[in-house]
């Protein structure tokens, strides 16, 4: 039944492709559960989000309002270099990698160590203001997962099958979302390990290299 169906794909743009070629095929409009990643993982906190401390209206904070919470961290700080690119870079690498400030911590090069710094900094800010950027989306849909056995049972039990597109492009955060959310093995997907353009979001290949392993 559609309602029991996810697709998933990375790209505003490519999600309505999809939307467009299922209904022309169908008839009818298509399955509710339809979109990117982010957009989908954004769905399912606007109603599980007050499991880790979230209100149902969480922001989504954007490039903007990142720039200005990690400059008044490094500010409050006292952290001069490097710029705040560069840590948004840093922060956000280290998301995508299902990773948190203490792995920078432990790190030996100074950069680091500070980002380590600005990353905590920047959580409480976000959080204090009931705010998530797009990386959260999926790491807070993860550690939803993680943390509440029952709500991974019931997404589980909702999305009966799941569609991935460009699964080349899948990072360490959705592998994991969509290694719990598969435990059914109902999954299907398409991709091309030639065509990867996300590695500077995390992106890992070895994600589709390894899916018949996997399942």
């Amino acid at each position: 039944k559609p309602w029991e169906i996810v697709a998933l794909t990375f790209t505003n743009k490519a999600a309505r492709e999809m939307r467009e070629r299922a209904e022309k095929l169908m008839g009818q409009s298509a399955p509710e559960w339809m979109g990117t990643f982010h957009g989908i993982c954004a769905r399912i906190l606007r109603r599980d989000a007050g499991l880790l401390g979230y209100g149902d209206a969480f922001t989504i904070y954007d490039d903007d309002d990142q720039r200005k919470v990690i400059n008044e961290a490094c500010q409050k700080l006292g952290i001069k270099t490097p710029t705040e690119k560069v840590f948004r870079g840093i922060i956000s690498g280290c998301k995508n990698r299902d990773e948190g400030p203490e792995q920078l911590a432990a790190a030996y090069d100074p950069v680091s160590k500070s980002a380590a710094k600005v990353f905590v900094e920047y959580a409480k800010t976000l959080k204090a203001a009931d705010a998530m950027d797009f990386d959260d989306l999926l790491l807070n849909t993860l550690e939803l997962f993680r943390r509440f056995p029952d709500r991974l049972e019931y997404w589980q039990n909702r999305f009966g099958y799941i569609l991935i597109d460009e699964y080349q492009d899948t990072n360490a955060v959705q592998y994991n979302l969509v290694k719990l959310l598969a435990s059914h093995g109902n999954i299907l997907v398409v991709g091309d390990d030639d065509q990867s353009i996300y590695a500077w979001r995390g992106a890992d290949i070895q994600n589709i290299l390894d899916f018949e392993k996997d399942y």
